[in-house]
């Protein structure tokens, strides 16, 4: 029988006889065209990509595309180090490659451009647009390279640039980097006069899906609106009505979840026009038609949100008064498809969590707030300077207020924030403005009352105008910022500055964990911290979280044992 040492998979899609990073190493040690100081900046640029992707240098290939998508995870703050020192061993690594022709040179000089392609470029340098200059500098010179003029430029060079990339990219998503290229020179022939009037049509990452509701006859649109009025303003007294008003953001979800289904009604070949009445969607033939065509698009996999429109067409079956046999079709249906209720924590953030188990980490997230408002605002860059003090003020809040990113997103600063007038402040929600419909209220510790005024002094007018009533205003101070454009924010603001990867319904898992660490068993002071409900719901999901405190005592107390004998 012959043995065979297992093929590491992690190498699957290297070409044989590619060169490692040791051997490079190796080359650069004798090779005598280059000086010791720039030798000893190529070398040390391979060792430390080495240590960031956790392995030798002898098992590292120079492989561009193995090499980006690790190297495009990595956060220069989890390593220890600056943006800029990050940033100078990607560069010296990647020239340790170009010097042995592993990776195309860059080149980035002007004088390297053609007298045409000189010309432009020197209008987008003069414009001052650094909007401009980093979407378009390398795709400049990739055309400029191939021979290809300025008026010739059409969207296969752009492609043939996407191929370069992903052959010589080894940090940035060569994805992103031809993107960013395509809406620069569409946004250069907007803005540089001399630009060539050539549009370089980009597609769409997103599949649309929902058709808009004109799409669809009068009749249904009527039946529609009849519905979510039926559903926000019940008349309790008539047969058949509704007890208690849904709240607006669940009939709003209601409204497009029924038209995502018609429209995927009409993505299965059903004529928009035979789609005249809400009747139509509740018909066990139209149902399952609808519901094999979300499937479609899973792989045969139920999901959450096929889960919730098969329940919400039984529901809405009840609500239409349809025949019993009907309805026990629809029922059917919706428990084939039903996903299985969620217990705990997902995998995804139970593994980010884990991470906030160090002290070093915690540490760096803790104190990211105060580091922030430390740093002063300088004037070249005043906007950039207070959204960072926007992001840690909002980082602040959710340390000691797990609220939820709606709530965050949305607090009104004479609403939420009350002063009493004896010095304290206190942040308050309302029933009407939280999930389950039960108060909640914190009192802000002084550290963070202190960022929050500090920040109202300087921030207009960059951020939003003078009296602007929102904590966190959209630019125009016309109402708060979207909870999804915060959330986004803070998630990079945190990976940039601390390299952990923290969401914003994270800080909730967060507060709970460090809780139950010093305090086994407190389900009840948990509970009042996020505003369940029920401890029954607290303890479902968070009652892992005491297996690190519950085994280091238990190890005590072994340990404790055997000190006794």
């Amino acid at each position: 029988m012959t043995s065979q040492a297992p093929y590491p998979l992690d190498m699957a899609f290297v070409r044989a006889g590619t060169p490692m990073f040791a051997e490079i190493i190796a080359r650069l040690r004798v090779d005598e065209t280059l000086l010791d100081s720039r030798r000893r900046d190529l070398i040390s640029g391979l060792r430390r990509i080495s240590k960031a992707v956790g392995l030798p240098p002898e098992d590292v290939p120079c492989d561009s595309r193995w090499l980006q998508p690790r190297l495009a995870k990595i956060a220069h703050a989890r390593l220890g180090l600056t943006a800029k020192s990050w940033q100078n061993a990607v560069s010296d690594a990647r020239a340790a490659l170009a010097h042995y022709g592993l990776v195309e040179r860059r080149s980035n000089r002007i004088e390297d451009l053609s007298d045409e392609w000189r010309a432009l470029w020197t209008a987008v340098l003069a414009s001052g647009d650094k909007t401009l200059q980093p979407a378009l500098c390398r795709f400049v010179h990739f055309v400029n390279t191939t021979d290809v003029a300025p008026l010739d430029v059409r969207m296969e060079h752009a492609a043939a640039y996407h191929d370069a990339l992903e052959r010589n990219e080894i940090s940035r998503s060569p994805v992103v980097a031809f993107r960013a290229a395509v809406n620069g020179w569409n946004l250069a022939r907007r803005r540089i006069p001399e630009w060539p009037d050539i549009v370089l049509p980009l597609a769409s990452r997103q599949t649309v899906i929902s058709m808009h509701l004109s799409s669809f006859p009068q009749s249904f649109q009527e039946d529609l609106d009849d519905l979510m009025r039926r559903l926000g303003t019940p008349d309790p007294l008539a047969e058949g009505g509704f007890a208690k008003a849904l709240r607006p953001a669940t009939i709003a979800q209601y409204r497009r979840q029924l038209i995502r289904f018609a429209s995927e009604l009409v993505h299965s070949d059903v004529a928009p026009e035979g789609i005249n009445g809400l009747h139509v969607l509740v018909d066990p033939v139209m149902a399952e038609r609808g519901l094999r065509q979300m499937l479609s698009r899973t792989g045969n996999q139920t999901t959450k949100l096929i889960s919730e429109t098969a329940a919400l067409l039984r529901n809405l079956a009840l609500i239409l008064k349809a025949p019993d046999d009907v309805r026990d079709r629809l029922a059917d249906l919706a428990a084939r498809v039903a996903t299985k209720p969620q217990t705990g924590m997902t995998r995804k953030n139970r593994d980010r969590l884990r991470a906030l188990q160090d002290e070093k980490d915690q540490q760096r997230l803790l104190l990211l707030p105060q580091r922030i408002f430390a740093q002063p605002i300088p004037k070249s860059s005043r906007f950039s300077a207070l959204l960072a003090r926007e992001d840690a003020l909002a980082v602040a809040i959710l340390l000691i207020c797990p609220i939820r990113i709606k709530n965050l997103a949305g607090l009104h600063l004479e609403r939420n924030l009350q002063r009493p007038g004896d010095g304290h402040v206190y942040l308050v929600l309302e029933d009407e403005e939280t999930k389950n419909e039960r108060p909640v209220e914190f009192e802000l510790p002084h550290d963070i009352v202190r960022m929050i005024d500090a920040h109202l002094k300087v921030r207009c007018p960059e951020l939003c105008p003078p009296a602007t009533p929102w904590l966190f205003p959209r630019r125009g101070g016309d109402g708060p910022v979207s909870s999804g454009g915060l959330s986004s924010r803070l998630f990079k603001r945190i990976l940039k500055e601390t390299g952990l990867e923290m969401n914003a319904h994270l800080f909730r898992h967060f507060a709970v964990m460090n809780w139950l660490d010093a305090n086994p068993g407190g389900y009840e002071v948990a509970r009042r911290l996020l505003g369940h409900s029920a401890v029954s719901h607290t303890i479902n999901m968070y009652s892992g979280l005491e297996a690190r405190s519950a085994t280091r005592a238990f190890a005590d107390l072994i340990e404790h044992k055997k000190g006794r004998r």
